[in-house]
């Protein structure tokens, strides 16, 4: 209930606010999927959540939910997924690869950390793993204007900026071919 009442409240301010538009909503599939999403500020998670009609799960490194009970009892509350980035944390990729078997979508971001420029940064092999453990594609999801607004050298919001999510065709990855990843992203730009 919690996530149904977040999930419209945040919706109806970023589209009020941020002019949040959203393309390629039809190349997500039915069944389970990972959203891998460049990574611009801590809109992110949110912005792509709220753009799609059905629950979304995402992975937060593990001590946003140590930093303050209250702030790890609510994200988790929003289907985030503690994850151990440091060390191999077998509880939080077999959380997220049950997520993905249980038709659910899992937003994943490839290159481990918000972008410090604007740019996208290189892209780590981990989220391979998921798609092939779980069995699932890929779709290669871009956040474009959350930068502006949010940049990582801040702790709250500077501005209001208008922000688009688009969504691409779905791809299966493996290790040998990540950087398809980088590819489609420059293309949805």
């Amino acid at each position: 209930m919690l996530y149904s009442l977040v999930h419209l409240i945040t919706r109806l301010l970023a589209i009020v606010f941020l002019r949040l538009r959203v393309f390629g909503r039809g190349n997500i599939p039915e069944g389970g999927a990972v959203l891998a999403s460049n990574h611009q500020s801590y809109f992110d998670p949110a912005l792509i959540s709220i753009t799609l009609n059905r629950p979304v799960y995402f992975l937060a490194r593990k001590e946003l939910f140590e930093f303050n009970r209250f702030f790890g009892w609510f994200i988790r509350s929003l289907h985030a997924i503690p994850l151990e980035r440091r060390t191999f944390d077998s509880s939080g990729l077999r959380r997220a690869i049950e997520v993905l078997q249980n038709g659910g979508l899992l937003i994943v971001f490839p290159e481990g950390t918000r972008t410090s420029d604007g740019e996208i940064g290189e892209i780590r092999k981990g989220v391979s793993l998921l798609g092939e453990k779980a069995s699932v594609p890929l779709v290669p999801t871009l956040v474009n204007g959350a930068y502006q607004a949010w940049p990582r050298k801040y702790k709250l919001p500077i501005r209001f900026s208008p922000i688009t999510v688009r969504f691409g065709p779905p791809l299966r990855i493996d290790k040998t071919n990540i950087e398809t990843i980088a590819d489609a992203w420059r293309k949805l730009k």
